[in-house]
């Protein structure tokens, strides 16, 4: 009987064993967040504008390698925690479509991207309400060590400017 509960026992600490994986799992997933993405540029500028928030407009392409690494390493874990609540960020992925600007008419995004001059992927632009550029953008990707600093410098310094 001592070898049946023995082995109950291990049935029971596997089953928990499991559980807890699996609980885990779930856990890294919330924290692995999707970004918000955006198809109408003047809807998130009024989100951002209610809630006195600067418009952090992440600009990726399908495919763009250094946008997965990005996306992998910092932004996602960092939108999971939380640590991007203090902007309204939002992504815009270059493709071949039609998108809202901010003053409501429907353009093609690469129009859209050649009046901001953007043309690496990934970049990050600091927005105002009207689509005016409030800090330095962030174009490429390199590592998360000096990134982040930047990111929060390019959001420290749009928050000034965005102040009314």
């Amino acid at each position: 009987s001592q070898t049946k509960h023995l082995e109950k026992r291990r049935i029971v600490l596997a089953i928990n064993l499991l559980a807890g994986m699996l609980v885990g799992l779930l856990v890294l997933e919330v924290f692995a967040s999707e970004l918000p993405k955006t198809t109408d540029l003047r809807q998130s500028a009024m989100k951002a504008d209610k809630s006195s928030k600067v418009l952090v407009l992440y600009v990726t392409m399908d495919g763009c390698p250094y946008c997965e690494k990005l996306e992998a390493e910092l932004l996602n874990p960092a939108y999971g925690k939380g640590q991007l609540d203090m902007v309204h960020f939002v992504e815009l992925e270059w493709a071949d479509r039609r998108i809202t600007d901010f003053d409501g008419s429907r353009v093609s995004t690469g129009s859209f991207m050649e009046q901001y001059g953007v043309v690496v992927t990934p970049t990050i632009l600091f927005l105002g309400s009207s689509g005016e550029e409030l800090s330095e953008r962030l174009v490429g990707y390199q590592s998360k060590e000096f990134y982040w600093f930047y990111l929060m410098k390019g959001v420290a310094q749009a928050s000034l400017w965005s102040v009314d």
